[in-house]
């Protein structure tokens, strides 16, 4: 087996995770078990916080002992937790499963990418890291879209629980295909202890200003982009839509991700880096916006824009990371990223959550839409003076 045959068995293990056949339905599934926005938004709080906790321990785990054996750690974790859900159905057990899930996420998440990168340096094709993560972040999406497609089918005609006992057996293919990996060689920390994750946290965020303002920048859109994932479930319950209807714009906006990342690489030659930056600054809190107070129509049209902008959002701030970043620290320093997505997403969902049940949804939305606007313009002001600093040494 050769590195290049990487790529394939990383493209399985993110169709596995983003398969996600119960997207569409998944509000539709909890309001049927009798939870409301608040309980969805902690539901998926368990999973940020542990993917959180485990987050730059795990990047570590990868920078240490390998990628391999993280993403088959991550891999037999995530389908533990749909087995889960498939078998019991109340609040705790749904919020067990999540936290269980976060963890085999945060295994997976920046580890993949570090995988990646790595696989693409030995056989000296780095510079192609972008075109890969875009086709990477494409196939997932079309796999999510795909899922929806069949997840709210199965759900119309079956059952919710039909849905989950699927998502099992799909998760499970992932297991395999990291098995089957092939450790890139790479150069690995001489000294390794626990306070040199911190040390690598603190590098990351605070002393190096390249990789402190772009991960800062990659976080603030990265819990945007999270958060929309689940408001727009709220909005279909809002809006009443049925579980035919949600699967068809679910699939839509899928669709619209899966093209955006698909040609990244060939709108960062076109429009450029600041350009691309700009827009994923001002049209992510656009969508909040629109969803708190348009009419439904603009509200979708708007969605879609959001999730135009989020299919090159995603690796082009991933590369912008790694452009500043050495191998051997590379998972813990993507790990850092995914810290701190998941810790704002505990605290910015059930937040929102909160404002829907106890006021409006429409007064959630515009408070989300400024909080992201301020937090993304003060991220994009920061790295344009990187860009600036870089320019005039």
């Amino acid at each position: 087996m050769s590195i290049d045959g990487n790529i394939p068995k990383l493209y399985i293990i993110r169709c596995a995770k983003w398969f996600m056949l119960y997207m569409p339905i998944i509000g539709l599934f909890y309001a049927d078990n009798g939870l409301n926005a608040t309980q969805l938004f902690l539901i998926q709080a368990a999973y940020s916080f542990a993917s959180a906790f485990f987050a730059i321990p795990s990047g570590y785990f990868a920078d240490v002992l390998g990628r391999k054996k993280t993403l088959i750690i991550g891999t037999v974790f995530a389908a533990s937790g749909f087995f889960i859900y498939a078998t019991i159905h109340n609040f705790w057990a749904f919020f067990i499963a999540e936290a269980i899930m976060g963890i085999g996420n945060s295994f997976i998440s920046g580890t993949d990418s570090a995988m990646l990168y790595d696989s693409l340096q030995q056989s000296q094709n780095q510079e192609k890291y972008l075109k890969y993560e875009g086709r990477v972040t494409s196939l997932g999406c079309l796999a999510e879209t795909t899922a929806a497609l069949f997840g709210g089918s199965v759900a119309a005609i079956v059952s919710y629980n039909s849905v989950f006992w699927i998502q099992v057996l799909i998760a499970s293919t992932a297991i395999p295909a990291a098995i089957l990996l092939v450790e890139p060689s790479r150069e690995k920390l001489l000294h390794k202890s626990f306070k040199q994750v911190a040390d690598i946290g603190f590098y990351a965020l605070f002393k190096h200003k390249g990789l402190s303002r772009t991960t800062m920048l990659s976080s603030v859109t990265g819990i945007a982009t999270l958060t929309m994932a689940w408001t727009i479930q709220t909005f279909f319950v809002e809006q009443n839509f049925s579980e035919m209807q949600t699967t068809a714009v679910w699939v839509l906006l899928n669709l619209t991700v899966a093209m955006a990342s698909f040609f990244s690489d060939g709108l960062e030659k076109y429009i450029g880096v600041k350009t691309m930056v700009l827009l994923v600054v001002l049209l992510l809190p656009m969508g909040y916006f629109a969803l708190g107070g348009f009419s439904m129509v603009f509200a979708l049209f708007f969605a879609f824009l959001f999730y135009f902008v989020r299919g090159f959002a995603t690796p082009i701030l991933k590369e912008l990371i790694q452009n500043y970043c050495d191998s051997e620290i590379r998972a813990t320093v993507l790990s850092v990223r995914d810290l701190i997505i998941r810790l704002g997403f505990a605290v910015v969902g059930p937040f929102i959550g909160y404002l829907s049940d106890n006021y409006t949804f429409e007064f959630a939305m515009i408070a989300a839409g400024v909080l992201f606007l301020v937090t993304s313009l003060s991220g994009y002001l920061s790295y344009l003076k990187l860009l600036n600093m870089e320019q005039k040494s």
